[in-house]
This record gives C-alpha cells, sequence and structure tokens, in this order.
C-alpha cells in the first residue's frame, strides 16, 4: 500500500502526533515512558558532553 504524502507532510505528523502524545499522558504507562525518553536524552546529551570533553584536551 502506497502512502501518497510527501516526506516533509510525513515529518510534520510524526512531530504533530509525538508533541500531542508529551502534552498529554493518559496512564501510568504514559508517564513510565516519558520518563524513559527524559532519561534517553539526559544519557545522550551528558555522552555527547563528555565526548567534546575529551576531545578538547587531546594532546
Amino acid at each position: 500500500m502506497q502512502d501518497g504524502r510527501s516526506t516533509v507532510q510525513k515529518i510534520r505528523d510524526f512531530f504533530q502526533a509525538f508533541s500531542e502524545f508529551l502534552g498529554r499522558p493518559k496512564t501510568i504507562f504514559d508517564i513510565k515512558d516519558r520518563f524513559r525518553l527524559l532519561i534517553l536524552f539526559v544519557i545522550v546529551i551528558a555522552i555527547l558532553e563528555w565526548m567534546l570533553y575529551c576531545f578538547e584536551n587531546v594532546k
């Protein structure tokens, strides 16, 4: 089954649905998923910061 929407429209729809998902938790599982997502973002940011720190101090 072909989807006739453009890639830009698909990306726009994804971000709109994702923002709606983040905006209104319905169950305890949604809250757990959001907490896991927040932890994942924190971990990714910490790894990127550590990598930048290591690359700055390489002599």
